[in-house]
């Protein structure tokens, strides 16, 4: 051992050489390619086939790992990257804090100055390392010869080569055939040669990086200029290409790319898709890391048959404020290709109705903000407005992720908050995306003032709402009638009135409970006023509506239970009775129905933002049939539910759980949304099954019996199941009734009754591949709504999917019947290369959509 205090002079000289930097230096010593790593499990030496020609770039395949070292690793990956133990003196220490140590087989100190270390030299200087052959260092030319199989070593990097120099003044060292790993970000790759600078950042020149397993490069980056910065945890890539297995596919005079999770600015992987109706749509997104707190995300996107625009995102977070903009704009949209549209129009349909885009400026504005989290304040913004009702349809988003399903939501809301009290000031409208429906109303603004008191079981709720209800004074939609006539072109006009509502509900409630069951009574007085704009208000209506009632509600319950034994599994059994009982005094609300002279869609009735809920069981217990506040619900009722449960004792997993229930009214007759209904003896029946029979199968069906008329009126069942191995397989069925009959074009005559089924799965072949598959069936109209098939392939490297896809092509909903809906046929691949980027979205947006549990299997595969 060659102690520093007793080669003073060597290690000066070695000292320059070793000042803090970003790389180490290091070579392990001659041992059997499997040393360091797990034993084989009966203690042998491994075999030919578990050989590792790969331990010198640290890969340890999975029979290698530990345990628990596996099971971090992801299920796709044969192996890891992983660092030998540093087990020397000072090892955790950083290079400033640790004294510098060598030890070598010989040295030599000569007279020109010249330091010679012969024979596994090691030199170590806190988690740096240094391992080579030989060492020669030249003070008066501050440079130092490496020759021998050289290593340098931080931690998560090591760069090995065959030659090295390095200058102890600038720190900056050059090294010949080098080879290199980032071990946490799974990078690794070779360069002629590999230059450190002064800085810290590794530059190969004519070399390679990738994030493929070891021997299996599917994808590497090549040729130019890498410079990858293990601080910074970034990298640039000069003149380089990208190829996929071998072959050249895209050339890219400059790129930046994150080494591990970093952020940094830069151009991005380009997104490239293709279908028949926008042609080749191409997007090329520019990242800007203005600073920690701030970025944006810039991409110019072409779309072949409707022209070139931008899309644009901006995310700011603050100590009190979370901000993100995104914004999407397509001046002068040439309207795609779509066959079906131009057949209406070569019919004699008007273009404008047909295409009603074509000519215009896209365009689209989000804003999501949230503040004052954890304070007594707090914000939120939610706001979406698109040009027109078709963008998400037509253009959809190449880089954003933006919600849009029929509606997108404007809202801005403040509230403060204490202990008892909380106030939320909101302006809220939407934006519908169905051509074919008038707008919602605005509340521009809402006040909302709840006061929450509780005294041991005592419970005080004073909830008080002043909200002004907005609209434009009339509004006009055009739609076609009939498509086979182009003079069935209509348009229809709709007035609204316009106000002022308050609503308050105080409720005292006493909610005791104990372990065999609940009691739960309690009285409110609700109050329910208006002050309308009276321009469009029948004659003699009054334009200050009132109604007001006092209530007592009584939510009370019982819970039994038994120990059992069945087939070879103890259980426990529940039997769970519940009563819920609603006594009202007469709410007078005479004035809110047939308020104006415009009967369309039930625009003569008071109805703001009110309609009733579609029954269930978990409608039996509710205090109000209606959501929204413009009814107070005076139906005095019985509730009676029952609810049996097998339990596993062991997982506190309900095995099978049934409930029934069913509403008894009184004979008095009740507010609906739109008139007075008189009252049945009873409401439908209500019944729900669920299951969990093992950890990763769920079933559930519900059903609402009409028994006065044996109906089935509404139904559902779903089977969802997702296993630790990824396997995934869904069964669903709906059906809600309608007597309504319908003549189809193929001359059946059926009912308008909902009757769709859906199947789907995604079944692992291996640890790499797996089969999507997916169907959903109308069998109302006998036809398919959608069919997908395809194959997955995942592996450390990248992921492939290739999918078949058949459904209808909604682009005329709002225009065509539902059953001359044509269908969209195509092929979609996607392809993903992991660390760098990915080919297009559309396949894992299909994917989602179309198998349940499909985002949950993505979760679980990280």
């Amino acid at each position: 051992m060659l102690e520093v205090s007793r080669w003073r002079r060597l290690a000066l000289a070695i000292g320059r050489i070793y000042r803090p930097r970003s790389l180490a230096i290091g070579l392990i010593a001659a041992q059997p390619l499997w040393a360091n790593a797990t034993e084989v499990q009966d203690g042998s030496a491994p075999t030919d086939a578990e050989y590792n020609p790969y331990l010198y770039l640290d890969w340890l395949p999975k029979w290698q790992l530990t345990p628990a070292q596996r099971a971090t690793m992801p299920a796709v990956c044969s192996g890891a990257f992983v660092e030998p133990q540093r087990n020397y003196p000072d090892a955790h220490l950083t290079p400033d804090e640790a004294p510098l140590r060598a030890t070598a087989d010989e040295s030599i100190w000569l007279e020109d100055g010249t330091a010679q270390l012969r024979g596994n030299v090691h030199v170590t200087q806190g988690y740096r390392q240094l391992f080579a052959d030989q060492v020669d260092v030249n003070r008066s030319e501050n440079t130092a010869q490496l020759r021998g199989s050289i290593e340098m070593r931080e931690p998560n990097l090591l760069v090995r080569g065959s030659a090295a120099e390095v200058h102890t003044d600038s720190k900056a060292a050059a090294i010949e055939d080098a080879t290199y790993v980032v071990h946490d970000a799974f990078v690794h790759g070779h360069a002629n040669q590999a230059a450190r600078e002064a800085s810290g950042e590794l530059t190969l020149t004519q070399g390679n990086y990738t994030r493929c397993e070891p021997g299996k490069e599917i994808w590497r980056v090549s040729g130019g200029e890498i410079t990858i910065d293990s601080v910074e945890r970034q990298g640039v890539a000069r003149d380089v290409r990208l190829e996929i297995a071998d072959v050249p596919i895209f050339y890219f005079p400059y790129l930046r790319f994150p080494v591990g999770d970093a952020r940094l600015s830069g151009l991005l992987f380009p997104s490239i898709s293709n279908n028949s109706e926008n042609g080749w749509d191409i997007a090329i997104p520019y990242y800007w890391n203005i600073a920690p707190q701030m970025d944006a995300t810039i991409v110019p996107r072409y779309i072949q048959y409707r022209g070139t625009g931008a899309e644009v995102e901006v995310r700011h977070l603050s100590r009190m404020f979370n901000t993100e903009i995104r914004l999407a704009g397509l001046p002068d949209d040439k309207g795609g290709d779509d066959e079906d549209a131009r057949d209406l129009i070569d019919a004699g349909f008007p273009e404008d109705l047909v295409l009603p885009a074509k000519g215009t400026d896209r365009w689209l504005l989000n804003i999501e903000q949230q503040g004052g989290v954890g304070s007594f304040w707090r914000t939120e913004i939610d706001y979406t407005k698109v040009s027109d009702p078709d963008y998400f349809r037509d253009l959809d988003t190449a880089n954003l992720s933006v919600s849009a399903e029929t509606k997108v939501n404007q809202t801005i809301q403040a509230s403060v908050s204490n202990d008892h009290w909380r106030a939320t000031l909101r302006t809220q409208d939407y934006q519908l995306l169905q051509k074919d429906q008038f707008d919602t109303y605005a509340q521009l603004p809402r006040l909302d003032v709840d006061g929450n008191y509780r005294w041991g079981n005592w419970q005080l709720s004073l909830e008080n709402e002043v909200t002004s209800w907005d609209h434009d004074e009339t509004q006009t939609i055009r739609y076609i009638a009939d498509t086979d006539d182009p003079d069935s072109v209509t348009e229809s006009t709709r007035d609204f009135v316009t106000g002022e509502r308050v609503r308050l509900d105080y409720e005292l409630y006493w909610d005791k409970q104990w372990l065999w069951g609940y009691i739960k009574p309690g009285v409110a007085a609700r109050y329910l006023g208006y002050n309308l704009d009276d321009q469009f208000l029948k004659t003699g209506t009054s334009d200050t509506p009132e109604a007001s009632a006092a209530q007592f509600t009584l939510d009370t319950g019982l819970f039994f239970e038994r120990d059992g034994y069945a087939f070879g599994h103890d259980y426990v059994q529940t039997l769970e009775p519940r009563l819920f009982a609603l006594v009202s005094s007469d709410a007078d609300q005479d004035d809110f129905i047939d308020i104006s002279e415009d009967a369309l869609d039930g625009g003569n009735d008071l109805l703001f933002d009110t309609s009733l809920f579609t029954f269930s069981y978990d409608q039996l217990f509710r205090d109000s049939r209606f959501t929204g506040n413009d009814r107070i619900d005076d139906a005095d009722r019985v509730a009676l539910g029952l609810t049996t449960r097998f339990i596993d004792p062991r997982s506190g997993r309900d095995l099978l759980s049934a409930s029934i229930g069913q509403i008894y009214y009184s004979d008095d007759a009740r507010i609906g949304t739109s008139d007075f209904i008189e009252a049945s003896p009873r409401s439908e029946l209500a019944a729900r099954l669920e299951s969990r029979p093992i950890q990763p199968l769920r079933i559930a069906s519900e059903i609402v019996y009409d028994d006065s008329e044996h109906n089935i009126n509404r139904g559902n069942f779903s089977l969802r199941y997702l296993d630790d191995k990824l396997r995934i397989f869904n069964l669903g069925y709906v059906y809600q009734r309608d007597d309504d009959e319908i003549i189809l074009t193929n001359g059946k005559v059926t009912d308008e009754s909902i009757r769709q089924g859906n199947v789907s799965a995604v079944l692992p072949v291996n640890a790499h591949t797996s089969i999507l598959a997916g169907a959903n069936y109308d069998f109302t109209y006998d036809r398919e709504l959608e069919y997908l098939a395809g194959v997955e392939y995942d592996s450390c490297c990248y992921r492939a999917r290739l999918v078949w896809r058949r459904s209808l092509d909604n682009d005329l909903a709002d225009v065509v019947d539902p059953e001359d809906l044509e269908f969209d046929e195509g092929v979609y691949l996607e392809l993903q290369l992991k660390g760098l980027a990915g080919l297009g979205s559309t396949v894992s947006n299909m994917l989602s959509q179309g198998i349940a549990n499909f985002d949950q299997r993505e979760v679980l595969k990280q």
